[in-house]
């Protein structure tokens, strides 16, 4: 049988550490008043669990439907670490090498104009080095959701940019002044491009590669690459405020052709379970989904060796954490890992925050509850 004092203090503690966590909450419902961000979901991992999941505002303000523990949001750039995560699998079962030419895998060739010898890697793909930059001029109207139509073949949308004679295709406008491996510029194509070599090399369309080796073991049973989803009640509403009207503006969902670059639609809870396994050397309920080698070498504690598609934020601490955000119309997200606490956090939001010292604030606060 406890002793008396013992529930006397576990009572105080609990007392305590709910006072903390309404205090936090009342903080973050004020900074989203402030920031005019409709809904947030949030969710930390220590220790390979998740330890907590919050959720504030609304989902769809018209329909005063809340953000909930089944509200799907669009995670954006974020997707980027799923779809690493993707070929990082087909790494470690040796069917490559990341220092491999990615031409040995694709049906037509791709390779930067001004440097026609030098061969594509895999890794540069994955670290922003590849040389293929964003045509914006091309895709903007994607990426501001002003396109509504079919969904676009990876393969077809692909070859359309970066074949020689595509649709698409401009010499001075998909390929950086510098030769591959040379330069960090920051690729939504040569993402989408991991996600197509995924489908070559796993002989699987990349969304259903992803159900069937991630979303599944991983128990992500909201998650989606691609808008028609049976669960299409669950998505958060983008929204964007208008100073000069004072009021929100509902947004469409957008669809984008390089989707493996930023389209994954998923709840809270799911995004964490990946988180924790990832903090946890790719082990969740006991299976090895991803390989603790791929964790170290995406995020690894030696920061001198070079990290690969997530980036570097500093908080308040004497050790490193990687991060993610994500930015579209309507959408702001962020994701942390520590790789020495094995801390993380998630944040995702259906309102627009570009902010970086406000998104400090709202991470610090989350972070350290």
């Amino acid at each position: 049988m406890k002793s008396p004092l013992l529930l006397v203090a576990f009572s105080l503690f609990a007392r305590l550490a709910y006072a903390q966590t309404s205090k936090v909450d009342s903080m973050v419902i004020g900074k989203l008043k402030e920031l005019h961000v409709p809904g947030l979901a949030a969710a930390k991992v220590e220790n390979g669990q998740v330890s907590w999941t919050r959720y504030y505002g609304f989902q769809d303000m018209e329909q005063k439907i809340p953000v909930t523990d089944s509200t799907v949001f669009h995670i954006a750039s974020i997707s980027k670490t799923i779809t690493a995560a993707a070929i990082m699998q087909l790494e470690a079962k040796g069917y490559f090498k990341l220092d491999d030419d990615i031409n040995r895998s694709l049906p037509f060739r791709v390779v930067n104009p001004l440097f026609p010898a030098a061969p594509i890697m895999f890794r540069q793909l994955l670290r922003h080095r590849s040389s293929i930059t964003d045509n914006t001029d091309y895709l903007l109207p994607f990426w501001e959701n002003e396109y509504q139509g079919a969904d676009i073949p990876l393969e077809t949308f692909l070859t359309d940019y970066l074949s020689v004679g595509g649709k698409h295709y401009h010499a001075n406008k998909n390929f950086a002044v510098a030769e591959p491996g040379s330069r960090f510029e920051y690729s939504n194509i040569g993402f989408a491009l991991l996600g197509y070599l995924v489908e070559r090399i796993a002989k699987m369309p990349f969304d259903q590669y992803c159900r069937t080796h991630l979303f599944a073991p991983l128990e992500m049973n909201h998650t989606s690459w691609l808008l028609e989803s049976p669960e299409s009640h669950r998505l958060a509403v983008p929204y964007l405020y208008s100073d000069s009207l004072g009021r929100y503006q509902k947004l469409p969902q957008g669809k984008y052709p390089d989707y493996p670059a930023g389209q994954l639609r998923c709840t809270i809870n799911d995004l964490a379970k990946f988180l924790a396994c990832w903090s946890n050397d790719g082990v969740y309920a006991g299976k090895h989904v991803i390989e603790a080698r791929s964790v170290q070498l995406l995020t690894p504690k030696d920061v001198s060796l070079g990290f690969h598609t997530w980036f570097m934020y500093l908080l308040n601490t004497e050790t490193p954490t990687y991060s993610h955000s994500g930015h579209g119309p309507g959408i702001s997200t962020y994701m942390l890992y520590d790789p020495f606490s094995k801390k993380g956090l998630i944040v995702l939001m259906n309102g627009e925050l570009s902010d970086y010292f406000e998104w400090r604030k709202l991470i610090d606060l989350l972070w350290k509850s």
